[in-house]
């Protein structure tokens, strides 16, 4: 006996239902082809308004009464439904007993659990919510319109329970903390509104500086693709193909498998190319310390100061932990991980309990600012899409600030630098990837090929705007204080404190001598003291001095002299306000007046550091002369007279930015891949320049004197409470924030947002508060010091930052995809602070005078140049000119530079309303927020096919033939004008000619005329590729052409080959109620022989099940199936032999003469009865549309073979 066509059948599953318990198992009841609602029911208007998703079970089933094998058994669909509101698609859970909610399980698994959020949920969330709040650092990414996350209460606990989420809207605001000990903290609070309501209350945590949460309560997460089901359906095919051709375009790779309503969300202000922390070496050598704090599982220890990667190690006795990409290592084993911008350090479970043990930790400090990030891209297109990709990346990137985006089959996809130039994703299927971070190159490995007309996004943070001032000496610790009078006569001031210490300005020059030295600023009362050891807190100083109440007069716009040896000196002539200019007191005098920088030209094309025009400082010394704060002598001063000359002009070095172009990706002008060049600010460099004083142009002088009138004397205690240091001398440079540790008296001092700790605990992290330090000129104020130690400070960190970042490029992707046409608005601010602004057209085109770009409204990749086509002769001398960006018509590109913190862009995101998943009957959350699935993959199988019709002529006679115009038929049959097949007796057809035959005699009872040949040619092949577009590389050659208009790609539900048998037979001293496929406990002491007389089964009898004959004596039994449950009674003289009530076949016949002897009450005998059939689910998806007919059908093909060679 053979396999026939007919024999190959589609049954139903017990219940065609959209019930929980819909499916189960296989029934007697065949779907006939042609029948109305065989397979589903009716759709409802209801259905059309709101969208529905129908699952039905049903089984391919080979219904011989042998055991031929039903070979490479698939199935396809073969055509669609002709509504395109209607999407029909297949799944295979491979189960023959599932129900719907298990396979509705198994469909809503497209996302899984990612990796932690770095944010924790704020305070508790209550069921029934619509959004939910967290918190997070402020340089963390926000989640993106459209994205899933997932909330694990109780994560790794018992209840542990979940509830995927999508994200509607995101706003965030940020928000000051107080902690008792703690200084006040920043941090972004997120609020997500969601497209479902919360199932369950969710445990939140409260904001802490130190971002570390122990037993957290809800763990929030990011999700990955876990995409655990596979899909099947079919499309059109979008291009003709001719014979031979090894590609073939279908019109899309996708199904819809949820409806989805679209709706617009704006997105607004946002920042381009976003914030980004980059770790910045800030140490001038290994800091160590030792501490007894213990290190153990769920423990921390927290450093003060950021650590640069790979430096740190902690040494306990012969035990090394040392960090290795973010991960804490001891001989090995990971036993935690490490924050490197915040210093902390988490163990695991992992780690080995040391206990009070003595360590010393040793690491080299460094700290982690936030910055625009730096931007590249690589254009992907047909000829350049692979796997491995290279690209330098200039300026270079920092360790640990490395992102690459890439898009495959509609997903982004993120690899990020671990601290050590080493890339991965969330999955390391998403690929790998290595940069040097001294060189900026970077080699990449995709986990998936990237689809076409998409880009690979570099982005990453760069150290180039940042400087080291680890090495440079600060100031020692000084007191200082303001007297209660100005106009301190000089000579006059004496202090005395302690036991007989003394110190005074005998000499009138402005500086104290003694015991101690110091300066007194006559005109202003300001004395400061240099101390060699650090004073006793509180320490009283008692200072005699003489005053009398000062004269300032205001002189603008003075003149200047012409006299040989004061050229350009200005003249000032005390005008004699409030009691005389003559006899002026020496040393009292001091000048202030203003000038003006002489500063590069601002420009568009470079950024100029903006400095302020000084205000300079010139002081009597008592003995005629003007000095500056460097003690150069600049003018003279006649007291007897009353007058002052000086000269005004001078230098002092500025930084100005140093820039070239360097290539940050390519792009593609046709068929040819191009470099994209970037004017790029490479670093910084001092420049010696000018300043004058602004004659007539608002230049004024002030003078501030006393003359010899009567003078006053005075007492005054002074009590030391604060010292200063100046941590940035000569520098005007702002400070890092967190990068400031320096040692003083034996105590650390670290800066957190503007204030000032002593000796952080390496457990807790807090450390004593003791001061405060002023970010923009260094100077830090201590209010607790260690007293009798020296009083000289020394750096172990410190880095500063010189002015904002310059881009004339930035590529970015907007928070969600796809994105309304239109609607992209950018703006940016130049160098000059010129504001300029573009939108984009309906094709996506930016094409303004100062900008260049498009954005992928689909995909939400937008790339900007700032700059203009100039005509390059002229421009030769240029710092952006080069000869090779000349184009053909004398062009070339101009850039400008905009300043990175003011690209702000606009727009309007596509995203879908949420859908109640009782309704619809599947829960949208963890499938794409569209709605749409791949249904081809790489390695899929895909089935191109093309079926038409032709008519014979009214009147046909027996042995009529009719060529059907096509060769090599896959298959063909003939139907009436109805539609209704003719019996295969009443024609034949010649496969490899194409010609069908009708038979003779010929009876045409029931059939009406016209009859049509119904006729397919096909290919099937592997697909070795995908893009996103729908072009298909395929691993065989086709062997016709296809014409679009008639042609479907459909992907194949492989089910592999097909005939019954039974397996794994084995005997069981006695039943234990576990159904298992290997022996539990010992064997019987009986056996049945199969070898001889082997259980007989038949394709159409058996039944997929686990079943056990377990012995109620030595002799009787009974059946048990584990999912048919008890279903006969026997005994070991006579055949066992259960009919099948789909079809009244046996399932399976057990020969008595196996048996032999032995059996007792208990044992059992297992085997399992493997059906020739197989499970699939179809799924018809209704989208929210209007009935484009009122029938409508679609086609499944169950496909295999008979005896083929």
């Amino acid at each position: 006996m053979t396999i026939h066509s007919g024999d190959i059948k589609l049954m139903a599953s017990q219940r065609l239902t959209d019930t929980t318990d819909g499916g189960g198992r296989i029934t007697g009841q065949e779907i006939v082809s042609g029948e109305h609602n065989g397979l589903f029911q009716d759709i409802s208007d209801l259905d059309r308004t709101y969208g529905v998703v129908s699952m039905r079970k049903a089984f391919l089933a080979v219904q011989t009464d042998d055991t031929d094998t039903y070979r490479g058994a698939h199935i396809i669909v073969q055509v669609p439904p002709a509504d395109p509101n209607v999407g029909l698609c297949l799944i295979n859970t491979r189960d023959h007993h599932d129900t719907r909610a298990n396979a509705r399980d198994v469909l809503e698994r497209y996302l899984a659990r990612g990796p932690k959020w770095r944010g924790f949920l704020y305070d508790t969330q209550l069921e029934g919510q619509r959004a939910i709040r967290f918190f997070q650092r402020v340089e963390v990414r926000l989640p993106e319109v459209g994205e899933t996350l997932v909330l694990v209460g109780n994560e790794g606990k018992a209840g542990e329970f979940e509830q995927y989420v999508r994200v509607l809207e995101v706003t965030q605001q940020l928000a000051k903390f107080q902690v008792p000990g703690v200084p006040e903290f920043t941090r972004n609070v997120v609020t997500c509104k969601l497209a479902d309501p919360l199932r369950y209350t969710f445990e939140g945590e409260q904001p802490t500086p130190y971002d570390v949460v122990t037993n957290v309560k809800t763990a929030l997460r990011e999700t990955v693709v876990a995409d655990a089901a596979n899909y099947f359906a079919t499309t059109k095919l979008a291009e003709a193909v001719n014979l031979g051709a090894m590609q073939v375009r279908a019109k899309t790779i996708f199904t819809q498998i949820v409806p989805s309503a679209r709706t617009e969300t704006p997105a607004v202000d946002l920042t381009a190319a976003g914030e980004m922390a980059s770790l910045v070496d800030s140490g001038k050598g290994l800091v160590s310390f030792s501490t007894v704090v213990s290190i153990a599982p769920s423990r921390g220890l927290f450093l003060g100061t950021g650590v640069k990667p790979g430096t740190l190690t902690i040494t306990i006795g012969a035990a090394v932990i040392i960090d290795k990409g973010g991960e804490l290592v001891v001989a090995g084993s990971v036993v935690g991980a490490i924050d490197y911008g915040r210093g902390q350090l988490e163990f695991n479970a992992q780690c080995p309990n040391y206990g009070a043990a003595s360590k010393t930790i040793s690491f080299w400090p460094a700290s982690r600012p936030s910055r625009i990030a730096d931007t590249a891209r690589i254009d992907i297109k047909a000829n350049n899409r692979g796997y491995a990709y290279t690209i330098t990346l200039l300026p270079t990137p920092a360790p640990g600030t490395l992102t690459v985006s890439f898009m495959a089959q509609g997903k982004w996809y993120d690899l990020k630098d671990n601290g050590r130039g080493e890339l991965f994703g969330a999955d390391r299927s998403f690929g790998t990837g290595i940069v040097n971070l001294a060189t900026g190159s970077v080699m990449l490995t995709l986990g998936a090929l990237p689809d076409v007309d998409t880009a690979i996004l570099f982005s990453w943070a760069t150290p180039v705007n940042y400087t080291n001032r680890s090495n440079q000496p600060i100031s020692i610790s000084k007191s200082a204080w303001q007297l209660p009078h100005t106009g301190i006569t000089p000579k006059s001031v004496i202090l005395t404190w302690g036991s007989g210490q003394t110190a005074n300005d005998a000499v009138g020059d402005g500086r104290l001598r003694g015991d101690i030295t110091g300066t007194i600023n006559y005109a202003e009362g300001v004395i400061i003291l240099d101390h060699i050891t650090l004073p006793a807190l509180g320490q009283e100083y008692l200072a005699q001095y003489q005053y009398g109440e000062p004269v300032t007069e205001r002189h603008v716009e003075p003149g200047r002299l012409s006299t040989p040896g004061q050229v350009g000196h200005l003249s000032i002539t005390l005008d004699g306000a409030g009691g005389g200019a003559t006899n002026l007191t020496p040393g009292s005098v001091h000048v202030k007046f203003n000038a003006l920088y002489h500063k590069f030209d601002v420009d568009d094309q470079e950024l100029v550091i903006q400095t302020r025009d000084p205000v300079i400082t010139l002081l009597d010394d008592g003995q005629g002369n003007l000095k500056d704060a460097s003690g150069n002598t600049l003018g003279a001063i006649n007291y007897a007279a009353g007058t002052l000359h000086f000269m005004p002009d001078g230098s002092a070095p500025l930084p100005k930015p140093t820039y070239a172009w360097v290539t940050v990706g390519t792009k593609w002008v046709g068929n040819n891949q191009v470099a994209v060049q970037r004017w790029t600010m490479t670093g910084i460099e001092y420049h010696n320049t000018a300043y004058t004083f602004p004659d007539g142009e608002g230049g004024w002088v002030e003078v501030t004197y006393r003359n010899n009138n009567s003078a006053l004397a005075q007492n005054a205690t002074l009590t030391a409470q604060a010292l200063r240091i100046d941590v940035t001398p000569g520098f005007a440079e702002a400070i890092l924030e967190g990068s400031l540790r320096f040692t003083l008296g034996g105590e650390v001092y670290v800066d957190r947002q503007g204030l000032l700790y002593r000796n952080p605990d390496p457990e807790t992290g807090s450390g004593i508060q003791a001061g405060t330090i002023d970010y923009s000129n260094g100077l830090a104020v201590l209010s607790d010091w260690a007293a009798g130690q020296t009083a000289q400070p020394s750096l172990q960190s410190l880095a500063t930052s010189f002015s904002a970042q310059s881009v004339d490029e930035v590529t970015f992707r907007t928070p969600g995809a796809p994105v309304a046409p239109g609607s992209l608005y950018i703006s940016a601010n130049t160098a000059s602070g010129r504001r300029i602004e573009a939108t984009a057209d309906g094709d996506g085109y930016f094409t303004t005078t100062d900008m260049d770009g498009r954005v992928n409204y689909q995909t939400g990749v937008v790339t900007v140049r700032f700059g203009r086509f100039v005509t390059a002769a002229g421009n030769e001398s240029q710092p952006w000119y080069d000869v090779d960006q000349v184009g053909l018509d004398g062009k070339i590109w101009r850039p400008i530079s905009v300043v990175a913190d003011t690209i702000l862009f606009n727009c309007v995101v596509f995203s879908y309303l949420p859908l109640d998943a009782d309704i619809i009957g599947l829960d949208p959350v963890r499938l794409p927020s569209d709605g749409r699935v791949p249904f081809i993959r790489k390695g899929t199988t895909v089935v191109v096919h093309s079926t038409r019709k032709s008519a014979f002529p009214l009147g046909v006679s027996a042995g009529q033939q009719l060529s059907t115009g096509r060769t090599r038929l896959a298959h063909a049959h003939v139907e009436d004008k109805n539609g209704k097949a003719l019996a295969t007796t009443l024609y034949s057809v010649n496969l490899d000619s194409g010609v069908v035959t009708l038979g003779t005699p010929l009876d045409l009872t029931g059939y009406v005329e016209p009859l049509y040949a119904v006729h397919r040619i096909e290919d099937m092949s592997l697909v070795s590729d995908v893009e996103i577009s729908g072009r298909l590389l395929l691993t065989k050659a086709l062997s016709h052409a296809y014409d679009p208009a008639d042609t479907y790609v459909s992907s194949a539900l492989i089910i592999g080959d097909l005939w019954a048998r039974y397996t794994n037979l084995f005997d069981q001293k006695a039943w234990t109620n576990v159904w298992s496929d290997f022996l539990i406990g010992d064997q019987s002491t009986a056996q049945y022989n199969d070898t001889v007389y082997p259980l007989l089964v038949t394709n159409r009898g058996a039944l997929q099940e686990r079943w056990a004959v377990i012995f109620t004596s030595s002799t009787n039994f009974v059946l048990v199936g584990e999912h048919v449950g008890q279903i006969a009674v026997g005994d070991v003289n006579t055949d066992l032999a259960p009919i099948n009530p789909n079809n009244g076949q046996p399932y399976f016949r057990l020969d008595a003469r196996g048996w032999g002897a032995g059996w007792a009450s208990g044992n059992v005998l297992r085997f399992t009865t493997e059906a020739a059939g197989a499970p699939f689910w179809p799924i018809r998806t209704v989208l929210q549309s209007v009935a484009s007919q009122d029938t409508d059908k679609f086609e499944l093909a169950l496909r295999g073979n008979i005896n083929t060679p």
